[in-house]
């Protein structure tokens, strides 16, 4: 008898399962956001991105110190930091123009904070870059990072750091006698920019959909490319116009900085 309830109960569980996973279904179809517009979110970021900045700083008192060797730090303007230069007043602003799949141009803005220039020479945003980062939401959630520096080819990332990483210059360094490298004089600063020059409307791992972005980076090393090995760098060949999509001059379908024809 005790088995036949648990079979009965098992029957009118299951149609009710299936109703209300059928229902909820449906109802996250109903919920789902629309594409929001390119033209508004961007002045939407920008405005947040501003706030952002307005409201914050970064401990530029230490990169005073010609022999600091640490990290940015940001943190809030209030209490005994009142009296803080906010990066407002210490950032520049570069504005991005866009090309939407409509066919139209939309402006977003790149803010960056050049702590430290650095020694040596500015990447191309087609360059491999030798790099440690950190990625800020504006709650200051971090969403990914590396301490020691990586090789990133510039290409593969998204346009707001491929932008921002040619603010800056690499370093210089010197080799010990364990084969250890010691880097010094090598750039340092942020990149703060808006959700269409990052991933817009894509939630990716812990980055919510519409969402500026800040990264910290430290700039040890830049190598110049030739991706097709045609003996043209790639940074004579990738977006000569300046529309972010790389160039195809002969519209053969395969950009011209990986086509050696």
């Amino acid at each position: 008898m005790q088995r036949q309830k648990q079979t009965i109960l098992k029957n009118i569980l299951v149609p009710i399962l299936l109703f209300l996973s059928f229902f909820t279904s449906c109802k996250k179809e109903d919920t789902v956001e629309p594409l929001r517009d390119v033209q508004e979110q961007s002045i939407a970021d920008d405005q947040s991105l501003e706030d952002y900045l307005r409201s914050h700083f970064y401990n530029y008192t230490d990169f005073s110190d010609p022999d600091f060797e640490g990290a940015i730090v940001f943190d809030t303007i209030q209490n005994e930091n009142a009296s803080k230069t906010p990066l407002i007043n210490q950032v520049k602003k570069e504005v991005i123009r866009v090309l939407t799949s409509d066919g139209d141009y939309i402006d977003h803005s790149l803010y960056y904070l050049v702590a430290r220039e650095g020694v040596g020479s500015h990447p191309a945003k087609v360059d491999s870059t030798y790099l440690s980062y950190e990625g800020v939401l504006m709650d200051g959630t971090v969403f990914d990072f590396s301490n020691t520096p990586v090789w990133f080819d510039l290409t593969s990332v998204v346009r707001g750091f491929k932008e921002g990483a040619t603010k800056f210059k690499s370093g210089d360094f010197t080799v010990n006698e364990d084969n250890t490298v010691d880097f010094f004089g090598y750039g340092q600063g942020a990149l703060f920019f808006s959700s269409g020059l990052g991933y817009f409307n894509r939630a990716s791992g812990s980055i919510p959909s519409y969402s500026p972005l800040i990264f910290k980076v430290d700039l040890y090393g830049v190598k110049q490319t030739d991706h097709d090995g045609d003996g043209i760098l790639s940074s004579a060949e990738y977006d000569n116009d300046g529309d972010g999509v790389p160039d195809d001059t002969d519209e053969d379908g395969i950009p011209d900085y990986l086509d050696a024809d």
